[in-house]
């Protein structure tokens, strides 16, 4: 029985093939716009030739100790402009400058860094720790756009004696590549249109609407937990089919870079099977294809938002908790980082988080049929 309820729900889904067509299409003319857009964004990150950075000499400030670190600064192309007055953070925001540093009566100083040039950002902090400071008082800057990092002095050796030759060098180990707008967007886009899955099953819930299939089925004897399957695995597998269909197609076209391709493709099936129990646990809450929709894509959008699906997760300013309790970031994380490096600390979390998800909406969706099953709904 089961067997021919799978088969028949696969033929309804093929019969809307205008919603699994705009499934694959959809992402695609996505990647396109998104990796053009930001391409020039990312390529910003790889490499900077010039550090420019922002600092104030503060009543009792000592100009050897400035100079000192000015000698240091200009033989490793880190620039310092002055701003005698004005708030520092906003300094560092309307400049640009990678950071900020503020000096102060014997010897003491305090580095703001600009979380937004992280490349900037740790060459000045490298530097100025570099020249054998000392960790004193941390000071921390009310802006989320500034970071103002542990003020420190600098020794009376330090302050009188030549500054010493220092190099700095910021290298990202061989193993990590810079990941590329079409690279990020072309594999991101794929794992959040899996997460409307529920839209490939419109056709299913629609014939079933439509000819009261639900109720003719429940006098049949078939339990709740094959009919849930009946519609949960042909779903899952048009969803992956289309997902991989897309990503073999944007591999054409775009030459976008999967890294692990079979660990890759394990981890977008999982994605789509967690995304497909999400939809029927809200199905069969509400029985209403409509309300489904719309709530598979409100809470879908929040989660692909703060995981980095329409801003790169590299460059949020999201707060780190919002995106780890997003199960987007952990599969786009793992994804991308799979494309780059080889290799990703998030695999492990991603693949949890989908079997967790499927598992926990899938016993809620049967619960709730059996429940409204018992109500002779």
């Amino acid at each position: 029985m089961i067997r021919y309820l799978i088969k028949n729900n696969f033929k309804l889904m093929i019969r809307s093939a205008t919603n699994i067509l705009l499934y694959i299409i959809a992402p695609i003319i996505l990647i396109a716009m998104l990796s053009s857009a930001f391409g020039d964004m990312m390529e910003k990150y790889e490499s900077s030739d010039s550090i420019k950075a922002g600092y104030r000499l503060e009543d009792g400030a000592d100009n050897e100790v400035f100079d000192y670190v000015n000698q240091v600064a200009k033989e490793n192309n880190i620039s310092f402009y002055e701003y005698p007055g004005g708030d520092i953070e906003k300094i560092i925001r309307e400049d640009d400058l990678a950071g900020f540093v503020a000096f102060g009566e014997d010897g003491k100083f305090t580095i703001y860094e600009n979380d937004a040039d992280k490349y900037g950002a740790k060459a000045l902090e490298y530097m100025i720790t570099a020249v054998k400071t000392r960790t004193g008082t941390a000071i921390y800057a009310m802006s989320s756009g500034a970071t103002a990092m542990p003020s420190g002095e600098l020794t009376k050796e330090q302050k009188t004696g030549e500054p010493e030759s220092v190099e700095i060098k910021l290298e990202e180990a061989d193993y990590i590549e810079p990941i590329n707008a079409v690279d990020y967007y072309g594999i991101i886009e794929v794992v959040y249109f899996g997460w409307c899955a529920i839209v490939c099953g419109a056709g299913i819930f629609t014939a079933e609407k439509k000819n009261h299939i639900g109720k003719k089925l429940n006098v049949s004897g078939i339990s709740e937990f094959k009919l849930y399957l009946a519609k949960f695995i042909p779903i899952v597998l048009v969803v992956s089919m289309s997902s991989v269909l897309t990503a073999l197609i944007t591999v054409l076209i775009f030459g976008v870079n999967w890294g692990a391709p079979l660990l890759s493709c394990l981890i977008v099936v999982l994605s789509a099977a967690a995304s497909t129990a999400f939809g029927l646990m809200i199905y069969n809450m509400t029985k209403n294809i409509v309300v489904t929709i719309i709530g598979v894509f409100t809470v879908v959008w929040f989660m692909g938002f703060w995981g980095g699906s329409f801003e790169t997760y590299m460059f949020s300013s999201h707060p780190q908790i919002l995106k780890e309790i997003s199960p987007i970031y952990h599969i786009n994380r793992a994804l991308v980082e799979l494309s780059c490096m080889g290799h990703s600390d998030y695999v492990r979390s991603s693949i949890l988080f989908a079997l967790g998800i499927m598992i926990v909406c899938s016993l809620l969706a049967v619960l709730t049929g059996n429940l409204r099953r018992g109500n002779g709904e």
